[in-house]
């Protein structure tokens, strides 16, 4: 094993995470191979959960990242990282409700060390309260996002669509729900 790994759960773990990132649908096969030899290591790593949440949901299969985020939440159920996973996978399943309480739950929990988290966060906020037509809800997010990531064109890129939706939802109130 190479110096720069700790563990061999950091290697096992570093493998998938590199076979994942390569964006090649055909490496994902391999990835979870990776990152179940992980979770052989150690059943109770956080991280190999979350990982393997992250390639399921790659691979299109919504209930596996589910189960697996739920693994991860039984482990650290206060983590951010897991809170947003879980809230993106419900989010995909179409269950908004449940999506939109575990996004709310990681970014009270997000760490000032977990900055680059709270972009996603909020912009999966926004794309949530517009998917339950809560438009105005969605533009206060995406202007409350901004606020604590000035420079997010992520959520700049948001903002527009979410502000034409709600305007939208508005013109069809006026016109008495004609749509």
């Amino acid at each position: 094993m190479p110096a720069a790994y700790e563990s061999e759960l950091e290697r096992v773990l570093d493998q998938a995470r590199e076979l994942l990132g390569a964006g090649d649908d055909a490496l994902l096969v391999e990835a979870n191979t990776a990152v179940n030899h992980a979770l052989q290591i150690t059943p109770d790593s956080v991280e190999a959960w979350l990982l393997k949440c992250q390639i399921a949901s790659a691979q299109g299969d919504d209930h596996a990242a589910f189960a697996s985020v739920e693994m991860a939440l039984r482990r650290a159920p206060h983590r951010a990282e897991a809170l947003y996973w879980r809230g993106a996978i419900l989010g995909d399943l179409g269950r908004h409700r449940e999506a939109l309480r575990s996004i709310e739950a990681a970014i009270r929990v997000v760490a000032d060390a977990e900055h680059w988290l709270l972009e996603d966060l909020m912009y999966e906020k926004v794309t949530i309260l517009d998917a339950l037509g809560l438009h105005e809800a969605a533009v206060a997010a995406c202007e409350a996002g901004l606020d604590r990531c000035p420079g997010s064109p992520l959520l700049r890129a948001a903002l527009a669509p979410a502000e034409r939706a709600r305007v939208r939802s508005s013109l069809r109130v006026l016109r008495g729900g004609a749509g």
